[in-house]
């Protein structure tokens, strides 16, 4: 069986589960909107689905997937129209599902942050308009990385580089004044996550300590 079949087959066997006795409740309610608590901004990594890490059910979490978790800066209008798909979500997230919580979850061996660690993707390679430009919003995190010590590893400083993305896409979430305002309001919680794949260890960002530690 190949994979796409293998996908059909996936799906017939989620439909009989779905429309089972123990849904029946849920999809009176689902069927007519979606109440999430949470927001999560996630790479598009096929190796990291966070509704599988975090085993949460259909309805729990509102999702954006894109190249590196990255969330752009706020800018009137919409700005750059690469950047209006997350910013959009964002902006129905907050200010139309009334989420409580917002997560940025980056991940190790992230390629985006390989590339813009690399510089392998420059104004001079093809086929990558698209992400040139949307890597450039984190272009701060690898000139951070690069003032680790020289004796790091390669694979150390790309962890920082993953790291220190996540913290600037949380900087850019409060550029959008609605964001701005319900964290201010008590309304809304910003969380950092990183996820190492190899470990299967996942940390959260602290702000007091002002590092990631481990969620045990």
């Amino acid at each position: 069986m190949d994979i796409y079949d293998r996908l059909i087959s996936g799906y017939r066997e989620f439909k009989a589960n779905y429309l089972g006795e123990e849904n029946r409740e849920w999809l009176k309610v689902a069927g007519e909107k979606q109440d999430p608590k949470v927001m999560m901004v996630a790479c598009s990594d096929s190796r990291v689905h966070p509704a599988i890490l975090t085993r949460t059910a259909l309805g729990e979490l509102f999702m954006v997937r894109n190249v590196a978790n990255v969330v752009p800066p706020f800018e009137e209008g919409g700005g750059d129209s690469t950047y209006h798909g997350t910013s959009a979500a964002i902006e129905f997230a907050v200010n139309h599902l009334q989420v409580e919580h917002i997560i940025v979850m980056g991940h190790s061996g992230c390629g985006g942050i390989g590339a813009l660690m690399d510089k392998s993707i420059t104004e001079d390679t093809k086929g990558y308009s698209f992400i040139r430009p949307w890597m450039k919003i984190v272009e701060e995190a690898r000139e951070f990385s690069e003032l680790e010590e020289v004796s790091m590893s390669r694979e150390s400083k790309i962890a920082t580089c993953e790291k220190r993305a996540i913290l600037i896409s949380l900087n850019n979430l409060v550029s959008f004044p609605w964001v701005k305002d319900a964290v201010k309001g008590g309304k809304l919680q910003l969380h950092g996550w990183y996820f190492d794949i190899k470990s299967g260890v996942l940390s959260e960002y602290k702000h007091g300590a002002e590092k990631f530690e481990e969620i045990k």
